[in-house]
């Protein structure tokens, strides 16, 4: 999973889904997910997730980047699935894993950080938003600062095989991120605290429903009418 690819979907891919308000989203996830786990028919998970392909399709999104987010969930549910002996609630179990990880992903792939944050840490007092979003900045600080420092390993090292020494390099290297994000925690406290603890948030909680989300209001009213006759 790369965390850049997403943010950079989520913030500068322009589409009808990231116009809709984050609160039309959330009900979109909320009504989705209730449907999906209220039915035990194998007809209208597959039609719900046509219905998302449709959504994705539409709105010019990569499958190279959704598709293996919704496969991990299914080879998980797969594996109880063979449990259970029955085929047939073995597909229901997989298909809803995956339209359940598709709807997810589909909505955090076209919502700014600054709002999904923002919704996530509504019932917390407002600095916790704050933190949220500066935890959610270290990701790439971390990632970039790993990133650099296995390659200038490899160079060094070469195509060294498994020994103890690869291993007490690489254990030095983790040890190294634990450190900076360490760093990273006490430098974001202390910019906390000259800002007045969450004076100025950069988290947006905006509560209210768009004309475009009319859109989101018919999708869930077809889906639906899919549960209720299917």
């Amino acid at each position: 999973m790369d965390i850049s690819t997403l943010d950079n979907l989520a913030v500068n891919h322009g589409c009808w889904l990231q116009r809709c308000s984050v609160l039309a989203k959330a009900l979109f996830i909320f009504g989705v997910l209730v449907l999906l786990l209220s039915s035990k028919s194998l007809p209208f998970v597959v039609g719900v997730a046509l219905v998302l392909l449709a959504m994705v399709v539409s709105n010019r999104l990569p499958l190279s980047v959704l598709l293996p987010l919704v496969f991990l969930p299914m080879v998980f549910a797969s594996l109880f699935a063979v449990s259970l002996g029955n085929w047939s609630v073995g597909l229901v179990i997989i298909g809803r894993a995956g339209v359940a990880a598709l709807t997810v992903v589909l909505v955090f792939v076209t919502t700014p950080p600054i709002y999904l944050l923002g919704l996530i840490s509504a019932p917390m007092p407002e600095v916790f938003g704050e933190l949220l979003y500066f935890t959610y900045r270290s990701l790439f600080l971390l990632w970039a600062t790993l990133d650099n420092t296995l390659r200038a390993v490899k160079l060094r090292r070469g195509k060294e095989g498994f020994s103890l020494r690869r291993v007490r390099s690489m254990a030095q290297v983790y040890g190294m991120i634990l450190l900076r994000a360490w760093d990273l925690a006490g430098r974001q406290y202390q910019l906390l605290r000259q800002r007045g603890l969450g004076a100025g948030l950069r988290v947006r909680r905006d509560w209210g429903l768009y004309g475009q989300d009319l859109v989101l209001l018919a999708i869930i009213i077809l889906i639906t009418l899919g549960w209720y006759y299917v």
